[in-house]
């Protein structure tokens, strides 16, 4: 089995490939992984048309055929989609005209768990997930229940013969309470763990673990995430992918030494 993966603007990768490249089969899948996609007031103002509306199609035009090219394209949703008022920074909210976009330019999956899904409260998440059900992109971290998550979760991805499991998980809401029922997969070790052991029982020839962490504008991963990174990998994750630091990190590549289940 062959998997490559392709980072546009990603922001830490701590990969091992060794046990993925013992599966049997020799299928090639390549999954892209795009980092943050948001708006700023600027960004806001510049999409806003003469009649009122918003377009954001011309921000993919150089980049839309290497998402289309990759058989998995992943981006992380770092803004709600949830109606008017619309703002950057620090409370995100882009129009539905976003969201469209960003699926018409070839993005299959977004992650949802990060420091400003809640931006928009209650409402706010569930109108994004209800928008990206209806266009029918994939998406995970956040869920409407706890049904909603046993159901969906973790997010299995069955391409060119390759069964993937797809985690993804925050460190926080900056400081948002989190509304029941509602659930945003917070870091915390002991739900991990069982989650990972569900990906194994679902036969997931990989493990990729997208999690939101760190320090931002830092071009080197604090301890904590080097630790918590070295911590995934013995619990049986094969991939990981890191956001929220707005600048490139250090990629890794190491060799199977695992020894936890």
């Amino acid at each position: 089995m062959n998997i490559r993966f392709i980072f546009i603007c990603i922001l830490l990768a701590t990969a091992t490939n060794v046990a993925a490249q013992a599966v049997a089969h020799l299928s090639r899948l390549d999954i892209l992984f795009a980092g943050d996609l948001m708006q700023h007031e600027s960004q806001l103002n510049a999409a806003r048309q003469s009649d009122g509306t918003y377009s954001y199609s011309p921000c993919y035009g150089k980049i839309k055929s290497y998402i289309g090219d990759a058989d998995i394209a992943i981006a992380n949703l770092e803004t709600t989609i949830a109606g008017k008022p619309y703002g950057g920074y620090p409370m995100f909210c882009a129009p539905d005209s976003f969201l469209y976009a960003a699926r018409n330019a070839g993005f299959d999956i977004m992650l949802l768990a990060n420091n400003h899904c809640l931006d928009r409260g209650k409402k706010g998440a569930l109108y994004t997930m209800q928008m990206m059900d209806s266009l029918g992109i994939e998406h995970c971290g956040v869920y409407r229940d706890s049904t909603d998550r046993a159901n969906r979760y973790p997010l299995m991805l069955d391409r060119n013969g390759i069964r993937v499991a797809l985690l993804n998980y925050t460190y926080g809401t900056n400081g948002i309470p989190v509304p029941a029922p509602l659930i945003v997969n917070m870091i915390d070790k002991e739900v991990i763990a069982a989650d990972i052991v569900k990906a194994k029982k679902q036969k997931a020839d990989v493990i990729i673990c997208c999690i939101h962490w760190g320090d931002e504008y830092v071009s080197l991963p604090p301890k904590s995430v080097r630790d918590l990174a070295d911590w995934l990998l013995m619990q049986g994750v094969d991939h990981i992918i890191g956001g929220h630091p707005h600048v490139l990190q250090p990629m890794e590549v190491r060799d199977d030494n695992r020894t936890a289940g």
